[in-house]
């Protein structure tokens, strides 16, 4: 079966590959005006998501505008990989994929992602509130949910809040996981949640990376090791606190049924 984030991977495979040809063609150009030119694409492709994320939500033929807003994220995506690709291809692989423009503008595309996430639930209450409800949360977690991903969001643009906002994400996505996990629904109802811990641990790697000091492949292994242990207690905290709001969430419904 072919799930949602086979189709993410395969998108970043294909730009790895079309990076590592066009490497020969950007081995001149600076690391910094490298990582500038993504970051104005990113921004453009972000602006024009945004309209037809609005588009989705105010206009007719939703499906449509849906399938366009997901082809410009496939776009994003294809030029992400494509940075790796010519990165990988370069001696300079570090300084590029360390420049903080650079990391701005991931922060920024999981910006949007979590901040368009936070929004849609509210645009789908009715649907939002039976499966949470059904997986045992109550409609307050719910809201807190929502704000927590748009607050994470504009986290994510602040450099003194990106760690913090990495790790409530991290929580949030693991639970979402978690909740598909206990409610049995299929694989492909997680791919979301998946793609996103995949882009998150991306992000967590390239941050660490840049505050460290080692030679390139012991810093690269470290920055590894370290998102991976980060990750593990995220998983454990989303495992326990999911417990927990169920135990609370199903409290709180016999006292008000009683």
């Amino acid at each position: 079966m072919f799930y949602r984030v086979d189709y993410m991977l395969a998108v970043l495979f294909v730009g790895f590959l079309v990076g590592v040809l066009l490497s020969k063609a950007f081995e001149r150009v600076a690391p910094y005006r490298l990582a500038q030119g993504y970051y104005v694409a990113v921004a453009a492709l972000l602006v024009l998501r945004t309209g037809l994320f609005a588009c989705t939500i105010l206009m007719s033929q939703q499906s449509v505008w849906a399938k366009m807003s997901g082809g410009v994220g496939d776009l994003i995506n294809l030029i992400f990989g494509a940075l790796f690709g010519v990165a990988v291809r370069r001696k300079d692989a570090r300084e590029l994929l360390t420049t903080p423009l650079l990391l701005r503008a991931l922060c920024m595309g999981l910006a949007f992602t979590f901040a368009t996430n936070g929004a849609a639930k509210a645009f789908s209450m009715t649907s939002m509130t039976e499966f949470f409800t059904q997986s045992g949360y109550s409609v307050s977690f719910l809201k807190f949910i929502m704000i927590a991903e748009i607050f994470g969001a504009l986290g994510l643009l602040l450099p003194w809040a990106v760690l913090p906002s990495l790790l409530g994400l991290a929580v949030d996505m693991f639970g979402a996981v978690l909740t598909h996990i206990h409610n049995g629904d299929p694989l492909n109802d997680s791919t979301g949640a998946i793609g996103m811990l995949i882009r998150l641990a991306i992000v967590g790697v390239l941050w660490a990376l840049n505050r460290r000091t080692q030679a390139l492949p012991h810093s690269i292994r470290n920055s590894i090791l370290s998102v991976g242990a980060v990750a593990l207690a995220c998983l454990l905290i989303a495992l326990g606190g999911g417990a927990v709001v169920r135990h609370v969430s199903a409290a709180a419904a016999f006292h008000t049924s009683h």
